[in-house]
């Protein structure tokens, strides 16, 4: 019996063997990154509902107490009577901007309300630019009345401010964050692809 003819040992073109190499170095950049995106959503999925629900609870208590608040001082702000109006519209609004997703999602499923939802807070962000000129306007005014001169409610006029200065805050952190969140993974996508690379 003979023994079978030995095969020729080819050598590996340095072309081939670089072909190679990056295709196992994109192969585990892939790799990598589907690992990332996997515990970036399980995070988001852990961290989604109580975040959403803590949140919802407490605007909607701001919202009732705004409401509240504006009802009970409706006719004490004769320097500026719209401020009182203010936050009534502004807590009725936001109430019904918290609770009719919810009923629209668990209930309905409804398109039409989504559109009355996108409406709702199109007029919610035009009353808060409103409520700013109003409110900023006359700060701080006189909060007793002293003989004839104008005045406003105490009370009513800083829940006013405090929570229209509180919404430019987080509405400048809802723009900030996902913006710095980008810059970082531009950043760390330099970084890992650089030392890929030596």
């Amino acid at each position: 019996m003979e023994a079978p003819p030995a095969q020729p040992q080819t050598e590996q073109s340095p072309l081939n063997v670089e072909k190679v190499e990056k295709q196992t170095l994109g192969m585990d950049m892939m790799r990598q990154d589907s690992q990332v995106r996997t515990q970036v959503e399980e995070f988001k999925e852990k961290v989604k509902k109580p975040a959403i629900t803590t949140s919802l609870i407490i605007y909607s208590i701001l919202n009732v107490i705004m409401l509240c608040v504006g009802g009970a001082t409706v006719h004490d702000c004769p320097i500026k009577p719209i401020i009182p109006i203010y936050l009534i519209v502004a807590g009725v609004l936001g109430v019904v901007t918290k609770i009719l997703p919810l009923i629209n999602m668990k209930l309905l499923n409804s398109k039409i309300i989504e559109r009355v939802l996108y409406a709702l807070y199109l007029i919610e962000f035009i009353w808060m630019i409103l409520g700013s000129v109003w409110i900023y306007s006359i700060y701080e005014p006189p909060y007793t009345p002293i003989t004839d001169q104008p005045h406003c409610n105490k009370t009513a006029y800083l829940l006013a401010f405090w929570l229209l200065t509180l919404n430019y805050i987080f509405l400048l952190l809802v723009i900030l964050i996902p913006c710095f969140a980008v810059c970082c993974i531009c950043f760390c996508t330099m970084c890992l692809a650089a030392n890929t690379q030596d």
